[in-house]
């Protein structure tokens, strides 16, 4: 009930700035009937917006309209309609929207419109240029030294008991990601301490993105308190126009925001905004990755004989020469790891992005072409589109090898067009490297809290917390249980 109402809320006043007209196609897109003209559909929706998606997609095909607080949209769900949309040749789709509900929700930014022009004309082409194949070279050094010495740190708890030890993954792929990644971002002063707070405003952000009172109050808290510590952070990392310690990228981002004469909590704000999106999807495909290798036997058995066989062929059997390798020479390693990411991503994305057309264009759907009026309120819907038997072979069956030869604009996890991830290698490295250590330090069995064998029991995830990618239910806690291998490293 809580989420009914929170989403009910957002609905309500979070797209309440805009108009919305429908978009038409030839007999027009149908509607998804409701008896509640304002609520219309919000109901069915937020029991479990994925099944709602897809139950609408097969009864009324790929494009389709439904009322969320009044509002109405209309949803595309097949591979060459998302693909028309991310692809946008007529640079007819604003992404701002989506952009304005994450930077008041997640970084409570006042003068949210004012950093969403900033985000978007000054900070992705920075990330664009930082995050690229050359930028990375010198992003990874500091990510690469501190992730190792998190999972050493793991090893030597495993090392010393004779039977093993049980890794919560969760916490450990979550805290192992928040701390080596600011540590590369931000350096040694970056606020560390701050995970839990981090924790709790991804976990609830459907609460930040509700705001009401009594229900969010507890994250806002979490909230204000990593927004407060991110400002002293800065205050006193902050030392002749650059963050003492930090990234070139991550002192630019912050150099800019001072530059746009913005209060210092829209600053702080901005950065906890800019730092959750390098964090949030990168931890939960992890641990989604990890889940479904360790529930298959043969995927276990091949993801480790490929990071033995890469290891030994290239980089003398050593992580250790491997970490400190340039980006490049690691970038077209380990295919098979990388083909189950993309897997991963196909089965545990949501990604239901809101695009709003600032001009009349048109879109090509497998329907044919759809005309677009300026001011309607477009829903991409990826999901459906990854589990669709008629694209993806088995979809429900995860296959580590499925993207090793097969190439489509089907697979849709980073977005496409001119609306790409501007984070995609930097998100596949950190994925891939904390994956390759574990396999090359330890054997791993998947367990639950009890220690019992947890293969072939896949944690149910919680829709209605899950807003981009799939969030595994509260009180599902599985472990890998570790025992030391005979490598270097």
């Amino acid at each position: 009930m809580i989420y009914l109402l929170a989403i009910c809320f957002i609905v309500g006043i979070g797209i309440s700035y805009t108009r919305s007209r429908s978009s038409t196609t030839k007999g027009g897109a149908p509607t998804v009937p409701s008896l509640l003209p304002w609520i219309g559909n919000t109901i069915q929706y937020t029991k479990d917006p994925a099944k709602f998606m897809n139950e609408c997609r097969e009864r009324y095909g790929s494009v389709f309209k439904m009322v969320l607080g009044g509002k109405s949209f209309t949803v595309v769900s097949d591979a060459r309609g998302l693909d028309s949309i991310f692809r946008d040749r007529h640079r007819a789709f604003n992404v701002h929207p989506a952009h304005l509900r994450i930077a008041k929700a997640v970084g409570g930014v006042k003068r949210a419109d004012e950093v969403v022009h900033i985000i978007s004309d000054r900070l992705f082409p920075l990330v664009t240029r930082e995050l690229g194949r050359e930028g990375m070279n010198k992003f990874i050094p500091s990510f690469n030294a501190d992730l190792l010495s998190l999972v050493e740190a793991m090893a030597a708890r495993v090392r010393n008991s004779s039977h093993g030890a049980p890794i919560p993954l969760m916490p450990f792929i979550g805290k192992s990601l928040y701390h080596a990644i600011n540590m590369a971002a931000y350096g040694p002063l970056y606020p560390f301490e701050s995970y839990d707070d981090f924790e709790v405003c991804d976990f609830d952000l459907i609460l930040l993105l509700s705001r009401i009172p009594f229900l969010s109050r507890r994250v806002v808290q979490s909230q204000q308190r990593i927004i407060r510590s991110l400002g002293d952070y800065i205050d006193r990392a902050w030392s002749g126009g650059q963050l003492e310690g930090a990234s070139v990228l991550t002192s630019e981002v912050v150099s800019i925001l001072k530059d746009s004469n913005l209060d210092d909590p829209d600053v702080a704000g901005a950065v906890f905004t800019f730092t959750w999106g390098m964090l949030s999807n990168p931890i939960r495909i992890t641990y989604w990755l990890m889940v479904f290798i360790l529930n298959d036997a043969m995927a276990t058995t091949r993801i480790r004989e490929e990071v033995d066989r890469e290891l030994r062929d290239h980089f003398g059997g050593d992580l250790k020469q491997m970490l400190a390798a340039p980006f490049t020479d690691v970038e077209t390693r380990f295919p098979l790891l990388e083909s189950a990411v993309h897997e991963t991503m196909r089965m545990g994305i949501l990604q239901t992005a809101l695009r709003e057309a600032h001009a009349d264009t048109e879109i090509y759907t497998n329907s044919g072409m759809m005309q677009v009026q300026k001011g309607d309120l477009l829903m991409t819907n990826i999901y459906p589109v990854h589990m669709d038997p008629e694209t993806f072979s088995d979809p429900e069956t995860f296959r580590p090898d499925r993207f090793l030869d097969e190439k489509t604009r089907a697979h849709m996890g980073f977005g496409g067009g001119r609306h790409l991830c501007k984070g995609k290698l930097f998100a596949l490295h950190v994925v891939k490297m904390l994956v390759i250590l574990c396999f090359g330090m330890f054997d791993m069995e998947l367990v639950d809290a009890s220690g019992k064998s947890a293969v072939g029991n896949i944690p149910p995830a919680d829709p209605r917390r899950s807003v981009s990618v799939l969030r595994p239910c509260s009180g599902q806690t599985l472990y890998a249980h570790a025992k030391m291998r005979d490598l270097k490293g």
